[in-house]
Parts: C-alpha cells; sequence; structure tokens
C-alpha cells in the first residue's frame, strides 16, 4: 500500500510545464531532492499534448458557462474541522466541489482523464497521515495544489519549498510584489477552474473548503460578492499539535527543501497569526447574513443541528432533504479514531506566547 512515507511523487508533477521555468527562477531545489523535482517535471512534459487538448477545447466550452448560487467557502485554519464539515456538506448533490483528482491534474479534466485517476488510485495513499481519513482521487479535496499547477501563484508551493513559507504567504495571500495582472490572473483562474468542478462534480453550487482562502477573503468577495462563508475554529492546543503531526506527514512526499523541525514549527505559529488577522480584517467586507463561525467542538458534538444552523442562516435551502445523507456519512465514521494528544509543556509554552489573543477571541482556557 502506498504511504507518504515513500512516496516519491509530489504533486507539482500535475503541474503546467510552463510553470517550471518559473519556479526554477524563484526558488532553491535543493541538490538531494532534485531526482524528485526531475520525475515531477517528466510527468508534465509528457502531459503536455494533453495539457494542450483540454485547454484548447475544455477553456473554451466552460469559459461560456455561468453559475447561478453563490459559491460557500468553509474557511479556517489546517486541523480546525474544515475536512469534516466539507465531507458532510459535500453530500448535499446541490453542491460541486473540486476532487482530489481534479486538484491535482487540472490541466487533464477531460482527455486522459480515466488513465490520470486510475494511476492516481494506485500511487497514492489510502488515508491521509495525522488523522487516517479515507483518501481517493475522487473524494473531495482543497483547490490550492490546483491552482500551484496552473500558474505561480499558491500558498501550497510552501510543500515543495518549506524555507521560504513566509515569503511564499506574504507574495500569494497578502499580494506583496504581485502586480494588479498578477491577481486578476489569479481571480481568472480561480473563476475557470470552480466551473469546471463544478460542471464534473454535476453540482448546482461551488462548494470549497481550503484553508489559504482563509488569507484572500478579499479577493473571492471581487469575484463572487454575494459568497457564502463558513469559518470553523478550534482549540489553539490541539490545531498546534494537530498541524504539526499532519505536516511532518505529508512534508516528504512533497519537499524539494529540508527544514528543521524548529523551522517547522516558526513557520506555523507565524502562518496563524498571519491568517488570523487577514481573515479578522476581511471579514468586515462580508455581509453578515453571509458568514456564519463555529466552534469546532461544539459542531463535533451536534453536526447536524450546527448544520441545520448554517443553512438556515446562509439560505442554503431546506436542510431536512438532505439530513438523511449527512446522517449516514457521520454513522459511516464509527471506526474512525482521532488522534490523541499528550501536550508537552513546550508546546504549551510556544502557544500561550504566540498565540494567546486566539484564547481571549475565542474563550479556550490557556493550560
Amino acid at each position: 500500500m502506498a504511504s507518504f512515507d515513500n512516496l516519491d511523487m509530489a504533486t507539482l508533477s500535475g503541474s503546467s510545464l510552463s510553470n517550471f521555468k518559473k519556479i526554477e527562477n524563484q526558488y532553491k531545489i535543493e541538490p538531494q531532492f532534485k531526482s524528485k523535482y526531475n520525475k515531477a517535471k517528466l510527468i508534465s512534459t509528457l502531459c503536455y499534448p494533453i495539457e494542450k487538448i483540454n485547454s484548447d477545447w475544455l477553456y473554451n466550452k466552460i469559459d461560456k458557462n455561468e453559475i447561478g448560487k453563490d459559491p460557500v467557502f468553509v474557511l479556517g485554519h489546517w486541523r480546525s474541522g474544515t475536512t469534516h464539515l466539507h465531507n458532510l456538506l459535500s453530500k448535499d448533490p446541490q453542491f460541486g466541489f473540486v476532487n482530489t483528482f481534479q486538484s491535482v491534474f487540472p490541466n487533464a479534466l477531460m482527455f486522459g482523464r480515466n488513465l490520470f485517476i486510475q494511476l492516481m488510485r494506485q500511487l497514492m495513499p489510502k488515508e491521509r497521515p495525522a488523522d487516517g481519513l479515507k483518501l481517493d482521487p475522487l473524494f473531495p479535496q482543497e483547490e490550492e495544489f490546483a491552482l500551484g499547477n496552473l500558474h505561480d501563484m499558491s500558498f501550497y508551493y510552501f510543500w515543495y519549498f518549506p524555507k521560504q513559507t513566509q515569503e511564499i504567504f506574504d507574495r500569494v495571500l497578502l499580494g506583496k510584489g504581485l502586480s494588479e495582472e498578477d491577481k486578476e490572473l489569479w481571480r481568472t483562474t480561480y473563476k475557470r477552474f470552480a466551473k469546471l468542478a463544478l460542471w464534473q462534480t454535476k453540482g448546482e453550487r461551488f462548494l470549497s473548503k481550503n484553508p489559504p482562502n482563509t488569507a484572500r477573503v478579499d479577493e473571492l468577495l471581487k469575484i463572487y460578492p454575494n459568497a457564502k462563508f463558513i469559518y470553523i475554529y478550534r482549540n489553539p492546543y490541539e490545531v498546534f499539535g494537530s498541524t504539526v503531526r499532519f505536516f511532518k506527514g505529508v512534508l516528504p512526499s512533497q519537499q524539494f527543501q529540508d527544514i528543521s523541525d524548529e523551522e517547522l514549527d516558526e513557520n506555523i505559529l507565524k502562518v496563524f497569526t498571519k491568517m488570523y488577522d487577514k481573515y479578522e480584517t476581511d471579514k468586515k467586507l462580508i455581509p453578515k447574513e453571509n458568514l456564519i463561525e463555529i466552534k469546532y467542538e461544539e459542531f463535533s458534538k451536534d453536526n447536524l443541528g450546527y448544520l441545520d444552523t448554517i443553512y438556515k442562516q446562509l439560505d442554503l435551502g431546506d436542510f431536512s432533504n438532505v439530513k438523511g445523507v449527512m446522517n449516514e456519512y457521520i454513522e459511516s465514521l464509527g471506526t474512525h479514531k482521532k488522534h490523541q494528544y499528550n501536550f508537552p509543556q513546550e508546546t504549551i509554552d510556544k502557544v500561550n506566547a504566540n498565540w494567546s489573543y486566539a484564547f481571549d477571541k475565542w474563550g479556550y482556557d490557556k493550560l
């Protein structure tokens, strides 16, 4: 069975070939990772004819489509419960979403699709590190990897170049150094990709779960002025411990740079603060009726009750029509076990020193 520990194919393999030259000019690929990088570039080169056919045919087709219903964006830091909420909402047939195949191979969404899906099933792990959630090419997924495979303005480049995490955050999510032309390209690409995902998953309303979007609400509102937002937050100790575990589980399969445990911790602490600050600023732009904020610990006690509230507040339709299918999904998770954390004093001290504002804002007790 494939696992993240021995997976030697970075998701950059699905990137547009034109991206590789930009990447080589912007980032340092360390010698020990050259082979993995070259493998990703080779796969992209071999896929170029499929990329060209898809872009010439599919983009012309999809650009004429319009999304009738306002999209829904699930926001929140990694390991805050965004995936569980996203998976639940995706059971509602009104929603279309990005799946794992689309996220890795956004340039092969029509011709060659079945071949790539089967290839992914053979190569990708069956479970996600840190929490053991099942993985499959057709399961709901974040769109950030896809954005990085369509152009070079994705925060998930930090997976490949972790030493440059802060630089990537500032450029991609805070817009530092991006021209207005760059920003418009990002918006145009995002809108087109959302249409493609919606069309292929046969939905009427686009559903997104993408943690980096927590820091780009202002850009999303420029595309979708009446978009709906669900922000979920969780105990900061749990978020930090779980994020460290998750990142350490995924990085070996993706990175082209080495990073120490201390550097990784520092990146997580700084990114959380930047993301929190940006969201708190941007959320003032969202009409009150289009935003709901929920506490993970409360949501986990009553999934269906909170979903009912979400549907009513955001005017997403009659929840009773989908309550049954969502309950079936919840019951199917009966054997899923959450990781139990026992935080060392060092972790407690780091979180207390860096994220005290989150305890004050959300009403969690400090240890």
